[in-house]
């Protein structure tokens, strides 16, 4: 409960204080990035959470949560890849390409999901969309989301090395690299879980999960707004 307790604080106070800096700055990323934590991180998980988890929603209305939680993480995962695709290849046409797909499956896992859990279909092509589209969705969006961070971070740190570089800018993008790799190791764990035919995350994997996503909060409380005392850590000496 520390773990989910707290992924879903951050994920309230970080998106929505991303929200109110786009609405001041009029900018793509700070509102895709803000829709992320907001949609998939607080509203999204917090509902699948609820429903599949703890199950603390009585039928039938555990399958419109579980529906809701599935549609609300996979437009949190396309405002993610919109602001990778936007920050980091905004002039690619293959990241434009690989939006578009990734756009299209997660459509087909929440198509996939009113199958799986609202007509309770337990075959076919919607039922199978629903247990693997969503989940492979969300590990491609969350790979790809923390690859081009870590990336560049590695690029900040031979400019920081020469003198050229803020160890304060590399170092938070090692810290979004890190939050978005536990994120996608939390779909990861669940896509591993279906390849062993379980559709529900077991007992003994919740306190993994629940590490994961801790990570994750602390990691993006860090990058996007880290305390004072954090960022005095990386201020040039004086003199």
């Amino acid at each position: 409960m520390v773990g989910f307790g707290s992924f879903l604080s951050v994920s309230a106070v970080v998106g929505f204080r991303l929200l109110l800096v786009a609405r001041r700055t009029r900018r793509l990323p700070e509102l895709a990035i803000g829709l992320n934590f907001v949609l998939a991180g607080l509203v999204g998980y917090g509902l699948l959470i609820a429903a599949e988890s703890l199950r603390v929603v009585p039928p039938p209305y555990d399958g419109w949560a579980s529906l809701a939680g599935v549609t609300f993480m996979s437009l949190g995962c396309l405002s993610v890849c919109v602001f990778t695709r936007h920050v980091f290849r905004p002039e690619e046409g293959g990241a434009t390409a690989a939006l578009v797909a990734l756009a299209l499956w997660l459509t087909l896992g929440v198509i996939g999901s009113w199958f799986l859990h609202i007509e309770k279909h337990e075959a076919g092509v919607g039922a199978w969309l629903g247990h693997w589209a969503p989940n492979l969705g969300m590990l491609g969006a969350y790979a790809w989301s923390s690859w081009e961070p870590l990336r560049y971070h590695v690029q900040l740190r031979r400019r920081v090395a020469m003198g050229l570089g803020d160890p304060l800018i590399a170092n938070r993008m090692l810290l979004w690299g890190i939050g978005t790799l536990a994120s996608a190791a939390v779909a990861a764990v669940h896509f591993v879980t279906q390849l062993q035919g379980v559709h529900a995350l077991p007992p003994s994997l919740v306190g993994v999960v629940s590490t994961l996503v801790l990570v994750t909060a602390c990691a993006e409380w860090l990058a996007f707004f880290p305390p004072r005392a954090y960022v005095r850590r990386f201020a040039a000496p004086s003199g």
